[in-house]
């Protein structure tokens, strides 16, 4: 039984990203086409690696599921999210109009 537990875990660490200088150098070329868009190109995420975090086009607007929004609809405010991607844990509402919370890293 621990052999099958260790093979499961050396499997699923192979599938994890790989965090390299690559990685987690600043990249002047997609920093340039992030801000391209009017994003904001930053270090986020639990591997932290530069990601581009684009504004959405909805934020801010009123929401009451989840399809009202191009990112989340935010529990707190049934407003739609600013930015994508987010991490963290984000309260925000599912199809139905009901109080979720998701964590995403």
């Amino acid at each position: 039984m621990r052999s099958a537990v260790v093979i499961c875990a050396t499997v699923l660490a192979v599938c994890l990203p790989r965090v390299g200088v690559g990685q987690t150098a600043e990249d002047p070329l997609a920093r340039k086409e992030c801000e391209a868009k009017g994003g904001s190109y930053e270090m986020g995420g639990r591997i932290r690696q530069f990601i581009c975090f684009e504004p959405l086009s909805d934020a801010g607007s009123s929401c009451e599921k989840a399809s009202d929004c191009a990112g989340f609809c935010l529990s707190e405010t049934k407003q739609c999210s600013a930015v994508t991607p987010q991490f963290g844990c984000i309260p925000h509402l599912d199809e139905a109009g009901r109080a979720r919370v998701i964590c995403i890293d």
